[in-house]
């Protein structure tokens, strides 16, 4: 027996006695699970005996291998690939635990007070793969921490296998697929009501189309047969009203399920709750009455709904939704992008924590809100997450707390009856064998949607989905209003809102939102002043930005906020108001984003970069505009499946309050502070800390060196950038190619198609393959097409020009000059009042690696090696002030229009490629001298070498075609 390495003391419990405690433990915290431990003839063909395995009916055993010290990873990687006795599928994942030697030492009891606690007496690592195939780790390095309450959710994780779920949902989809064809041909071949009822049914679901029609009915049809089944197997109330599964419907008629008999237990289910569910699926298998004729097309559902029965999913993974994303193929059009299962579960995970404080009683009356609910895998991955902290502290939620929570605590709303049916349909499956009475799902129908809620006036909601799509209406006592969302009254808002608004179909329009906002600005006319205007939403950003208003006006103090939101939110100039009132009203600011080689939305197919924002509201909302400490979360590899989403919100929940940066199991984090209300998160998408800091530094006019990891002050005063230069026009106004969309006082052509030099002549379009030194020669050539505006853009041409949309991969220059004055264009932007002493300080400074830097992390980053900054924007980037009145900035002057000639005879290669440059070097040397640093310190120069390096690395430089991360390979 082992001893006590300090105490001599002789160790008590074995490894087997320690698997019994634990597998005791389970017992008593998970819902139905038998758990046994050191079982034999477990493994049909083998002796071994895993140590702990845990059934549950027909899901998905879990097996576990443990042993004290680090996780039992060999023991995990040879069950793979056996098969359990009583299974028939081999098993493919595997839980490797690791027990804390400490525990060595206790004897049962001991170890089971442990195990009621919430240490981190655990290590876990997720063993998947085949028999005699190299298994598959996760995390692939360190193991994660666990509590015990952390093992029972990978447990209950583990009865979910990704690879399950993705293989059924896929070919579950295409049998909806066809049988949505099936539907189809059934509805043309009746000519005398068919086409009618085509109409019908694309009406009922908002769609354009017959194919998308028939393939959402489908879907609907088979998410209520599907809750039709679990009531009649798992609702006592249900049973004892008569409701009958679909294969006691088709038992009583030889086999057939018949359209009537369906009805009259669809509504039956409606008179007694589940509207939200059932109304839509009535109102369309109502709408064709074809009677008969739809049997074979209800049969084929009813079929598909026993196959997703059999998967034993639903009650921890949103099964439907995940169906409903891989069939509505126009979701974009929707604005109704779905969140990925993982990233709800991290986001849900992440947020809940900051509940921890609260009592059990207390949680249970948590109000949770979502006021965009499409599929409603957010507010089902919030709910499981708030339970599972109520279970943490002891409560026991196999009591009234989902009816309790249903009926009174939970907020769901959307524009489309469909995200509402889902919605309610996924609340259900959390605990389908507990009824509720009614629910707070609304459908709403006002113009602008769940965005109403921006006139504080409006407080109550009596729409609720299934009573008849009523409009809102103020709390003025009515007594149809159904439910409210008062100001200051709800705990939790978890949404991902839509980011555009829908591209069709009235009652998905979100309009009139001008004089809403006015009114949310006023509302706050008590505590600043409504005539500086500014809202969240402020008519410059995106959809999503007025969410965070209903958001800031309807959640009590102490609540929380967690949206996933586009990327551009963080650095956006038309965002600023947005990130000055989050700053202003909120604290503990959370942002956690991708940044890794497997880069991914956190919705499914948006195409955009996106992140998710945790944050609590002040118990007081300030006077003034403030600026908060933002925790910047860069996450290498985005969690794949619903174990990585937990222990990767779990890991973010657990970063320390206090401190500059850190990494952890998956990512890193850095906290940085703006210096001014609005300013760019530069940490945001950044995937380096060090280049964060370097940034800050730059911004606050000092150098930040991250080998010595010392701060050097710079001689030059940092201001912003419309202190130097005014930006000019647009190309909106300065003019279009030929053949392009008529904007503008002129129609410009490319100068070599010209047979004369024009009159009028632009810098209008970028071109990598010429434009690579400093001075350039004009584009393209113009015709005037508005005279009257011509006078005036004439007297905004320019020599200096500065390039608001850039890609590192193929660009050189970030300012450039010309030799005679020039209008912009849609690539290049005039700057009016730099002249040429100052225009060359500038030339140098963003085209040398530290304005590259700056740019980099204060512009949108939306795609992969291309950086793009507004207009608006452009005017409030930080900037070396060089007009100011010191001698700092005279040398610095004096030193550009010594070395500017020299540069600009100088060819430069793209950005990113910036560290085996040596023409950008000399560019970098006389920048940094220009700041006041010695160019011929060596330790000057080699700080430089590693500004490169770390640019260059950044994925928002490289870019997705890798050449200059196999550059950078070789250059090393």
């Amino acid at each position: 027996m082992a001893s006590h390495p300090q105490t001599g003391e002789i160790g008590r419990l074995h490894e087997s006695t320690a698997n019994t405690a634990i597998a005791d433990w389970l017992k008593e915290v998970g819902r139905g699970w038998a758990p046994n431990a050191e079982r034999r003839r477990t493994l049909l063909g083998s002796t071994g005996r895993p140590d702990i395995i845990i059934r549950q009916g027909s899901r998905t055993p879990v097996v576990i291998e443990s042993e004290f010290g680090a996780p039992a990873v060999a023991d995990a990687a040879r069950r793979l690939g056996h098969t359990l006795r009583g299974q028939t599928l081999p098993i493919s994942q595997v839980i490797a635990l690791g027990i804390d030697t400490a525990c060595e030492y206790d004897d049962r009891a001991a170890l089971l007070q442990r195990l009621d606690g919430n240490e981190s007496i655990f290590t876990v690592q997720i063993v998947k793969g085949a028999h005699e195939v190299e298994a598959e780790l996760w995390p692939p390095q360190n193991p994660l921490a666990a509590t015990p309450f952390d093992l029972a959710a990978y447990c209950e994780y583990a009865q979910v296998p990704q690879v399950v779920i993705e293989e059924h949902s896929r070919l579950i989809a295409e049998e909806i697929e066809a049988t949505s064809v099936r539907l189809l041909n059934v509805l043309r071949q009746t000519k005398s009501r068919g086409s009618d009822a085509i109409a019908a049914l694309k009406q009922l679901t908002a769609t354009g189309d017959d194919e998308s029609a028939a393939r959402n009915v489908c879907a609907i049809w088979l998410i209520a047969i599907d809750l039709q089944n679990d009531l009649a197997r798992y609702s006592d109330e249900m049973q004892e009203r008569g409701l009958k599964t679909t294969s006691q419907l088709q038992q009583q008629h030889l086999g057939v399920l018949i359209p009537q008999r369906l009805l009259d237990e669809w509504k039956l289910i409606e008179g007694v709750n589940y509207e939200a569910v059932m109304t839509i699926a009535i109102a369309t298998l109502t709408a064709d009455n074809l009677g008969t004729e739809l049997s074979p097309v209800l049969d084929k559902l009813a079929s598909l709904s026993e196959q997703i029965d059999g998967l034993n999913v639903k009650h921890v993974y949103n099964f439907v939704g995940e169906l409903w994303q891989r069939l509505i193929k126009d979701r974009k059009a929707r604005a109704a992008n779905y969140t990925r299962p993982p990233v709800a579960e991290m986001l849900a995970t992440a947020s809940v924590a900051r509940f921890a404080g609260r009592s059990r009683v207390d949680l249970r009356a948590v109000n949770l809100w979502d006021a965009a609910c499409g599929t409603g895998t957010l507010v089902g991955a919030g709910e499981r997450a708030l339970r599972r902290l109520y279970v943490r502290k002891g409560g026991n939620s196999q009591l009234s707390l989902h009816k309790d929570r249903m009926e009174q605590h939970i907020y769901a709303m959307d524009v489309n009856s469909i995200a509402g049916t889902l919605t309610a349909k996924r609340l259900t499956d959390l605990e389908v064998e507990q009824a509720y009475d009614s629910s707070n799902i609304a459908l709403v129908d006002h113009e602008a949607g769940s965005l109403y809620l921006l006139d504080p006036e409006q407080t109550t909601i009596k729409n609720l989905l299934g009573q008849g799509g009523e409009s809102a209406t103020p709390a003025n006592g009515e007594e149809a209003a159904l439910f409210g969302i008062p100001l200051s009254s709800m705990d939790w808002a978890l949404m991902n809102p839509p980011y555009n608004v829908a591209h069709y179909g009235a009652s998905l329009a979100t309009t009139g939102l001008a004089p809403l906002r006015r009114k949310a600005a006023a509302a706050r006319d008590n505590v600043r002043a409504a005539a500086r205007g500014y809202v969240m939403s402020n008519g410059k950003a995106g959809l999503a930005s007025h969410f965070g208003d209903i958001s800031n006006m309807r959640l009590r103090p102490h609540g929380v906020y967690a949206h996933v939101l586009p990327l551009t939110a963080a650095h956006a100039g038309s965002w600023s108001a947005w990130r000055a009132e989050l700053e202003t009203d909120f604290e503990d600011i959370v942002v956690i984003a991708n940044v890794g080689a497997a880069e991914r939305s956190m919705s499914a197919d948006t195409g955009m970069n996106e992140m998710l924002v945790i944050a609590t509201k002040k118990a007081e909302r300030p006077a003034e505009l403030t600026t908060s400490a933002i925790t910047a979360v860069a996450l290498q590899t985005p969690p794949e499946t619903l174990e990585q989403g937990y222990a990767l919100g779990r890991e973010i929940a657990a970063l320390p309050p206090t401190g500059a940066e850190g990494a952890f199991n998956h990512g890193q984090w850095v906290r940085t502070k703006a210096p001014r209300t609005g300013f760019p998160w530069i940490a945001v998408g950044t995937g380096s800390t060090e280049l964060t800091r370097i940034a800050d530094a730059l911004i606050n006019a000092r150098c930040w060196d991250p080998l010595d990891l010392v701060d050097i002050p710079v001689d030059l005063a940092v201001t912003r950038f419309d202190a130097v230069a005014e930006p000019g026009p647009t190309h909106d106004r300065i003019g279009h190619p030929e053949g392009g969309d008529g904007r503008g006082a002129f129609r410009w052509k490319k100068l070599h198609q010209r047979g004369a030099l024009p009159t009028h002549i632009s810098m209008w379009s970028s071109d990598a393959e010429t434009q690579q030194r400093l001075i350039l020669r004009p584009t393209h050539g113009g015709t005037a097409i508005l005279r009257d505006k011509v006078r005036e853009l004439n007297e905004q041409r320019s020599l200096w020009f500065f390039a608001r949309n850039i890609r590192w991969t193929s660009q050189a220059l970030s300012i450039a000059h010309t030799r005679v004055a020039a209008h912009g264009g849609g690539a290049w932007n005039a700057l009016q009042s730099p002249n040429d002493e100052v225009g060359r300080a500038l030339a140098i400074w963003w085209n040398s690696i530290f304005g590259a830097i700056v740019r980099h992390l204060c512009a949108v980053n939306t795609q992969a090696g291309r950086a793009t900054i507004q207009l608006d924007h452009l005017a409030g980037l930080p900037c070396p002030d060089f007009t100011a009145d010191s001698d700092a900035a005279r040398r610095a002057l004096s030193i550009a229009e010594r070395e500017f000639d020299r540069l600009a005879a100088l060819e430069l290669e793209p950005f990113g490629f910036c560290f085996r440059d040596p023409n950008r070097r000399q560019i970098d040397l006389v920048a940094a001298e220009m700041l006041g640093l010695d160019p011929n310190n060596a330790a000057v120069r080699e700080m430089l070498v590693r500004y490169r390096l770390l640019f260059a690395r950044e994925p928002n430089v490289n870019g997705r075609k890798r050449a200059i991360l196999t550059a950078l390979a070789e250059y090393e």
